[in-house]
C-alpha cells in the first residue's frame, strides 16, 4: 500500500533588454507564453494522475471518475505535509533500523499534535510493533520516557510460515455467512447486512478483497450505522493497498476516540499481515492508505 513545470515567464520579463521591440515581435511573445502555459497546465493535469493506489471497492465503479481520477483524489487526501518533518525524522530512524523495505505510514493520521508526535518500536525487519502518541513534548526516537505515554495507534507487520496461515489471521468474512440478515442501504449503491444478537450488532459488507464490518451495542445501534455510512463515503475518497488475498476492517462505533484501538485494518501480502490500529477510524485509514 507506494504512493505519489515549466516556468512560464511573464510577458514583461520577456521584453526587458528590447530596445525597440516591434508589435510583430510582441505578438509572438505573448504567443510563446501561452504556449508554454499550455504545457505546464498539461503537464500538471498529467502528474495528478499519476497515482497508483488501490482501495476497498466493489468489482463494478460505484462513481463516474476513472481510476487514476479518483487515486489522485485518494493520494491528495493521505499526503498533506502536517509537520512532515517530524514524522520524516522519526521514520528516517525506523528505516535504518529495520530496513528500506518495512511498510510504514507517511502520514501520521493526527488532527493536530503533529510537532509533538513520539514513535517507539519493537522487533526486527520480520515482526514488528510501532507505537504513535502524542507527548508533552517531542522526544527522541525510541526514547525510554516515550513508553508512558497512551498511543493513539500502532503499525504491526507479522510474518508467517506460510501464505495460507497468514491468510487465515486476517479475518475476512464472506458474504456468504450473511445471506438471509436484514440489510441496510449505506449509499454509494453498498448494502450491508446487520447480524444482531445478545445486545450486539454488527453491521458488515464486503468490497472486493476487503470485509467490513462495523460493531455497535442495541442502545448504540444508528451510531453503527452512521459510522458504516461514513466509511463508505470515506473510501470514496481514500484507497487502502490492495491485499494479495484478503483485508479485513473492524470499526467499532461505541469506543471511537475513546482511547482503546479499536478501529482496525489488516490485510495479507504473500506471508505477511500488516495491521493498523488506531483510536479514530479517519486515523486509521489515513495511516494505512499512506503506508509505503
Amino acid at each position: 500500500m507506494n504512493y505519489r513545470n515549466l516556468l512560464v515567464l511573464p510577458l514583461a520579463v520577456l521584453l526587458v533588454g528590447c530596445s525597440s521591440p516591434t508589435h510583430q515581435d510582441s505578438k509572438t511573445s505573448q504567443t510563446t507564453t501561452s504556449a508554454k502555459a499550455t504545457v505546464s497546465s498539461t503537464q500538471k493535469k498529467t502528474k495528478a494522475t499519476s497515482s497508483t493506489s488501490s482501495r476497498p471497492q466493489t468489482a463494478a465503479t460505484r462513481s463516474s471518475k476513472t481510476a487514476r481520477e479518483r487515486a489522485s483524489a485518494a493520494n491528495k487526501s493521505v499526503t498533506q505535509p502536517t509537520a512532515t518533518t517530524r514524522l520524516a525524522a522519526l521514520n528516517q530512524q525506523l528505516t535504518k533500523t529495520l530496513g528500506k523495505q518495512a511498510l510504514i505510514p507517511q502520514v501520521d493520521g493526527l488532527t493536530s499534535g503533529s510537532s509533538k508526535l513520539n514513535m517507539r518500536y519493537s522487533g526486527d525487519a520480520a515482526n514488528y510493533t510501532i507505537n504513535y502518541s502524542v507527548g508533552q513534548q517531542a522526544q527522541p526516537f525510541n526514547a525510554a520516557a516515550v513508553v508512558d505515554e497512551t498511543a493513539y495507534a500502532t503499525v504491526t507487520k507479522t510474518t508467517y510460515a506460510t501464505t495460507n496461515a497468514a491468510a487465515q489471521q486476517v479475518g475476512y468474512r464472506d458474504n456468504k455467512s450473511t445471506a438471509g440478515l436484514p440489510t441496510v442501504d449505506l449509499g454509494h449503491q453498498i448494502t450491508a447486512h446487520i447480524d444482531a444478537g445478545a445486545g450486539q450488532r454488527y453491521i458488515i459488507w464486503n468490497e472486493g478483497r476487503w470485509s467490513l464490518t462495523v460493531h455497535a451495542n442495541m442502545m448504540h445501534e444508528d451510531a453503527g450505522v452512521a459510522l458504516a455510512k461514513q466509511a463508505v463515503a470515506t473510501f470514496e475518497q481514500v484507497y487502502l493497498p490492495a491485499p494479495q488475498s484478503v483485508g479485513a476492517i473492524t470499526f467499532d462505533a461505541i469506543s471511537s476516540g475513546s482511547g482503546p484501538l479499536d478501529q482496525v485494518i489488516q490485510w495479507q501480502a504473500g506471508k505477511v499481515v500488516y495491521q493498523v490500529k488506531a483510536q479514530e477510524m479517519a486515523t486509521a485509514i489515513k495511516m494505512a492508505a499512506s503506508m509505503q
